[in-house]
C-alpha cells in the first residue's frame, strides 16, 4: 500500500511540475483624455504594493494605430493551473483598482495568449521596442498547414546569410478560446530600436545570393512553393500592425 501511495504521490508531482507556463494574459487598458500622467501614477503605486516578484506584470505602451496611448499590462509565464488560483489579497487588489485605476480609463480589454517556440525566431533577443503583427485567420483554415509553413519560415530565416534575416528576432503567439475569429500575433524585436526599421540598415544581400524562394524550393520543391502562396494569400482576413515600447517606469521593478 506504501508502494503505491508513492507511486501515485510521484506521478502528481510530475503532472504538477510538467504544467506548461507558456500562457499570457494581456489586459490592455486606455486612459480617459487628459488622464495619462495621472493614471501612470497610480499605476506606480498599484505596481509597487501589489504585483511584486511573485506577482510580476511588465507594462507596455501602444505607440501608434488606432488604439495610440493604450497599455498592454502583461502576465507571462502562466499555466492553466494559475487560473484556478485565487490571490489572498484579492479583496484589497480589487479595491484599490475600483477606487484608483478602472475611473481614469476609457476602455479595457483582456486576452490570454499561447507562446509557440517552434514558430518563433530567436525569441531570447533582449529589445525593449517592437512592432507587433496581429493576424485574424480565416474561419475554416487548416492550422495544422499553416503552422507547418510558418515553422518552414522559421528554418530557412535561422540559416540565411541574408543580413536582413540573419538580426531578424520575433516571438510568435496564439490567442486561446477566441472562437471563429482565430487570431495571432507576431512581435517583432528591435533589440536595436526604431532606427533599424531603416531600409538598409542591416545592409544588403550579396549579389547573386539565394533568396527565401530559393530556399525554400531546395528544401521542399517546387510544388510545395506553389501550395505555400496560395495558402499564405488566402489564410489572413485583417491584418492589424503598430509599434510599443517596454514601460520599465511602471513594471514590476
Amino acid at each position: 500500500m506504501k508502494k503505491i501511495i508513492f507511486l501515485v504521490t510521484m506521478f502528481a508531482s510530475l503532472a504538477a511540475f510538467s504544467q506548461k507556463t507558456d500562457l499570457v494574459t494581456v489586459n490592455t487598458v486606455k486612459p480617459k483624455k487628459g488622464q495619462k500622467m495621472a493614471f501612470e501614477a497610480a499605476y506606480k503605486l498599484h505596481i509597487a504594493k501589489f504585483h511584486k516578484a511573485d506577482n510580476r506584470t511588465e507594462v507596455y505602451e501602444i505607440l501608434s494605430g488606432p488604439d495610440n496611448g493604450a497599455y498592454h499590462l502583461v502576465n507571462s509565464g502562466r499555466s492553466f493551473a494559475d487560473f484556478d488560483k485565487e490571490r489572498s489579497d484579492g479583496a484589497a487588489h480589487s479595491l484599490d483598482l475600483d477606487k484608483n485605476f478602472f475611473p481614469m480609463l476609457e476602455e479595457t480589454m483582456n486576452g490570454t495568449y499561447r507562446f509557440i517556440d517552434s514558430l518563433s525566431l530567436r525569441p531570447d533577443s533582449t529589445s525593449e521596442k517592437y512592432v507587433v503583427t496581429v493576424r485574424h485567420l480565416k474561419f475554416n483554415l487548416n492550422m495544422g498547414d499553416y503552422y507547418k509553413e510558418l515553422g518552414r519560415s522559421v528554418k530557412i530565416n535561422n540559416t540565411s546569410k541574408d543580413p536582413f534575416f540573419k538580426n531578424l528576432s520575433y516571438n510568435f503567439f496564439e490567442q486561446m478560446w477566441d472562437g471563429s475569429d482565430q487570431v495571432t500575433v507576431s512581435i517583432r524585436n528591435l533589440k536595436e530600436g526604431f532606427k533599424s526599421l531603416e531600409s538598409g540598415y542591416y545592409g544588403t544581400a550579396a549579389a547573386g545570393s539565394p533568396t527565401f524562394r530559393d530556399e525554400y524550393v531546395k528544401a521542399y520543391g517546387y510544388d510545395d512553393w506553389d501550395k505555400r502562396v496560395k495558402l499564405l494569400d488566402e489564410a489572413v482576413v485583417k491584418m492589424e500592425q503598430y509599434t510599443m515600447k517596454l514601460r520599465k517606469d511602471l513594471s514590476t521593478q
